[in-house]
């Protein structure tokens, strides 16, 4: 569902714009600084490996991955949403369901491994969903998804984001992105981005 989704994004956005000199987009050295800069908290995502400790009450304690559905289960209060939370917010839910059984809970959430999944398309050697581990970089994605083919151009790379401040199309040169030049250097790939390379 979320890889026809991006698809589907990607698809409405090229679509729409045709060929990349018309379409509307943005310099990734020009693009606001609080769109491209990096969240200060992940999100939990489903397949992230979380642990719950609860001090004090070891068996409570439990390490697993965020299944599918978003959730774990943990003994006495049972499945715990943990996908599109932060790990402090969900530690603070848990200690308020901790409470009917546990004097004054105190609970830590922390995430041992992330991944960032972006879907890659166009002129790349394999297009679809790449599985990152944790906040990486353009030139990550691009070598999971096989490199660039021949005919790649290599200053119409499109990195497309949407967020609660509006889609975006941001482009890159790849030769700034292999020598760090620029926002290039320091951007980031978020969970839901779709790189297009024309």
């Amino acid at each position: 569902v979320r890889l026809t989704r991006y698809l589907s994004i990607a698809t409405i956005v090229l679509s729409s714009a045709g060929c990349a000199s018309a379409g509307s987009y943005i310099w990734i050295d020009e693009a606001p600084e609080s769109v491209v800069k990096p969240i200060p908290e992940t999100l939990i995502l489903p397949g992230d490996m979380v642990s719950v400790r609860v001090f004090g009450q070891d068996p409570m304690s439990v390490r697993a991955p965020v299944r599918s559905d978003g959730v774990i289960a943990m003994p006495l209060v049972g499945d715990v949403q943990m996908a599109g939370k932060t790990a402090s917010a969900v530690a603070k839910e848990i200690e308020e369901r901790l409470q009917p059984f546990i004097n004054t809970p105190h609970v830590n959430v922390g995430v041992e491994e992330s991944h960032t999944r972006v879907v890659v398309i166009g002129e790349v050697r394999r297009t679809g969903t790449v599985v990152l581990d944790g906040p990486v970089g353009l030139l990550a994605a691009l070598a999971n998804a096989g490199g660039l083919t021949e005919y790649a151009s290599d200053d119409k790379i499109y990195v497309l984001r949407s967020n609660s401040m509006g889609n975006f199309r941001f482009r890159f040169r790849y030769d700034d992105a292999t020598r760090n030049v620029g926002r290039a250097a320091s951007f980031k790939l978020r969970t839901g981005d779709v790189v297009v390379v024309e």
